[in-house]
Parts: structure tokens; sequence; C-alpha cells
């Protein structure tokens, strides 16, 4: 991926800060509307996947190009994996449906592992010139 260098951050229970940077790279590489909102509700809820199941500690990485933000959410347990993603909603849920949802809000979802630690991928393309 050409563009930025991108931006990484440390995931700890301050998630209002980490929504408020991420909105800001977000808004500059260009996305806007329901689909920035759909980028912040996606990764929110990686973000806590990783306090409650992903051993409490991690990174959050955003960089663009001219296509696409990509967000890499990375956690410290590496128990995760794309088979975890239910392929519906499971029924009745109140809570747990947060992987499902993921893959219905991004242009592109994937979970990976290794080296002990599982990485959730987020990307969606950029329909608008970014700002400057």
């Amino acid at each position: 991926m050409t563009g930025d260098q991108g931006q990484q951050w440390p995931i700890d229970g301050d998630l209002s800060a980490l929504r408020d940077r991420l909105l800001r790279r977000a808004t500059l590489a260009g996305l806007r509307g329901e689909r920035l909102d759909d980028l912040l509700i996606a990764v929110n809820e990686a973000v806590i996947n990783v306090l409650e199941h992903g051993g409490g500690e991690g990174t959050v990485t955003v960089r663009h190009d001219t296509a696409s933000i990509t967000v890499d959410i990375v956690d410290s347990a590496g128990v995760l994996s794309q088979r975890d993603v239910p392929a519906r909603r499971p029924a009745d849920a109140v809570r747990g449906f947060g992987l499902w949802l993921m893959s219905q809000l991004c242009d592109e979802f994937t979970i990976r592992r290794s080296d002990g630690r599982s990485q959730v991928r987020l990307r969606m393309t950029l329909d608008a010139v970014p700002a400057r």
C-alpha cells in the first residue's frame, strides 16, 4: 500500500480518545458520512474484543492511500481466527455479535494469527478525494 506511513496507538481503556484520533485520521483520508460511522463502529467493536477477550492489550494502526483506509487491530492473546466469524448474526443476541457486525460494516474484514497475536484488518474504500 502506498500512501501515508500510518499512525499507531496502544489500546487502552480510553475508547473515546481512540475514536477521536481515528475520526481525525479517517476524515483526513476522505471518509465521510455513514461509511465513516461504520468504520468507527467496527473499530470500536474490535478494540472492545481486545480488551475483553484478546489479552487486554494491543495496538491500532491506521493508514491510507488514494483508494482506501486500512485499520489493523492487533491483540496479545492470538486466539481469534477467521472461523470465529458467524455467517449470520446470532439469533436473539444482545452481545456476542461484534465479529459479524464488523464483517457487515466494512468493505474488507479479515483475521490473521501469527506470532501469538491476532490481527483484525478493517478496510474501507474511499469514494472522495482525501482532504489535505
